[in-house]
């Protein structure tokens, strides 16, 4: 049986929200997306492009919503981004469910992971390279290169991919859904979103170098198109090939390097055993038989644990949970973080807080186990300032539970608002505000307006680029 839903149907919401926008795109001016290169501008077309889909697929159920694999992603690519001119910006990131293997960038310094991508990446080395050729592409701008020569070929694009948001919200099947999501956003090689052989040749060279600079094992790139290449012999297409054009030199490429082991390559893979078994948690949900696959592809004991833990969690089965984290024999953020929802699940609050306050009498800041304990007990979390949604996320969910606990329905749904605008919700997250402002308190009305202003800056923003029209939803 399926557990979860054929979440690549829910991949299509990807697609720009036209409703009335889809008649008049063939019209739309494309915007210079290298006009502007402040990050996280609303004067910077390419964040614009790039927050917008952000948003829509992280309302999306295919998202993974587990915090310490971000918090592991996120530290992972610090190790990267210092070789790159993009190390004082922000590359957000999102993990999503999916039976596909790929990932790819979009505008604005954003990354996509898809969870079937890790029975491929079985080594931290593997997802260092892919990483790496990824933050390439953000940082060659081969994006925002392209868009300048392609201006025809991209209407055509975002009309594929708002039929492809229709399709998914009349409920079409999965095999036509999944065929305009692929014609859309993440296969045709023609495709104005996807790189030519040079950009991806150069990429590749791009990344090895962040490899090499950092100290990092440079033959992890070499690892993981040697996997790329294995699987796609069983496979009709393998999206990440289709999406990344492979040149015949490309493997050469990748074994032409420097393969010196450094100390920072000898670093334990733990954490990252964990995050893979994270992102296979969730793909297990798609499978007939979820533990048999996720006894299949994972190695190591306390993982598969792991895995199978989170995976009963992500069924409401947390007594399940319970018994496989227990017999972990080295625990850590993941299974800790795990443990403690899962006794909070369960209805044993206290043991869930017994071991957040463990975590927080030797990690006071750690911003996932202080937003949890907030969240358990109702008390007003730190105000936490941060680019990463994920991190929002967490302040808001525990932000919610505060308000409502002292009965102040505004700043709730202010709250409230600031989450639903983040998963795409435009329409409910202006509802929200508008209700928050009626009974709210003369400071708290001040804030609600701010964040109300915001909300309208973004919205004309993408009006103004086409992204949606006066209608939308």
């Amino acid at each position: 049986m399926r557990l979860f839903p054929n979440v690549t149907t829910s991949f299509a919401i990807l697609a720009i929200v036209f409703t009335s926008t889809l008649s008049c795109v063939s019209q739309a001016s494309i915007p210079d997306l290298e006009a502007n290169k402040d990050e996280r501008s609303l004067s910077n077309p390419s964040y614009i492009l790039g927050q917008f889909w952000f948003r829509k697929l992280n309302g999306s159920r295919a998202l993974i919503d587990f915090p310490p694999a971000y918090n592991y992603l996120k530290d992972t690519l610090s190790r990267i981004l210092p070789q790159t001119n993009l190390y004082n910006t922000t590359v957000e990131m999102t993990l999503l469910n999916s039976s596909q293997s790929n990932a790819f960038v979009i505008p604005g310094n954003h990354l996509f992971i898809y969870s079937d991508i890790m029975e491929m990446i079985t080594s931290e080395d593997m997802l260092l390279g892919l990483l790496a050729h990824e933050v390439a592409h953000l940082e060659l701008r081969h994006y925002e290169r392209q868009q300048r020569n392609s201006g025809q070929e991209l209407q055509k694009t975002l009309a594929m991919l708002g039929a492809g948001l229709a399709a998914a919200l009349a409920g079409a099947g999965s095999d036509a859904t999944t065929a305009l999501w692929l014609g859309g956003i993440a296969n045709q090689a023609e495709n104005t979103l996807t790189y030519s052989r040079n950009q991806e040749q150069e990429a590749d060279r791009r990344g090895q170098e962040y490899l090499n600079n950092a100290g990092l094992a440079p033959d992890g790139m070499s690892k993981l198109f040697q996997a790329f290449f294995k699987k796609a012999l069983g496979r009709p297409k393998l999206e990440f090939l289709s999406t990344h054009p492979s040149p015949n030199t490309r493997l050469s490429d990748s074994f032409n390097t420097d393969t010196k082991k450094t100390i920072l390559s000898q670093k334990t893979n733990s954490e990252f055993e964990y995050f893979r078994a994270s992102l296979l948690a969730y793909r297990a949900g798609i499978e007939d038989n979820p533990y048999t696959y996720l006894d299949q592809n994972i190695q190591y004991a306390d993982a598969q644990n792991f895995a199978k833990a989170l995976f009963s969690y992500l069924i409401q089965s947390p007594e399940r949970a319970l018994v496989f984290l227990n017999n972990i024999e080295n625990s850590n953020g993941f299974s800790d973080y795990l443990k403690a929802l899962s006794h909070t699940q369960a209805k044993q609050k206290e043991k869930g807080l017994e071991i957040i306050q463990d975590r927080l009498a030797l990690a006071p800041n750690d911003i996932l186990f202080s937003m949890l304990n907030s969240q358990l007990t109702q008390t007003k979390p730190n105000t936490i300032d941060s680019n990463y949604l994920y991190e929002k996320r967490l302040m808001w969910r525990a932000n919610i539970q505060y308000y409502q606990s002292v009965n102040n329905l505004p700043m709730a749904l202010h709250y409230k608002a600031l989450l639903d605008f983040s998963q795409g919700k435009e329409k409910a997250a202006l509802f929200l505000i508008k209700r928050a402002k009626n009974d709210a308190s003369e400071n708290e009305k001040n804030t609600i307006l701010k964040t109300e202003a915001l909300f309208e800056r973004v919205i004309e923003a993408e009006k103004q680029e086409d992204l949606i029209d006066d209608n939308f939803d």
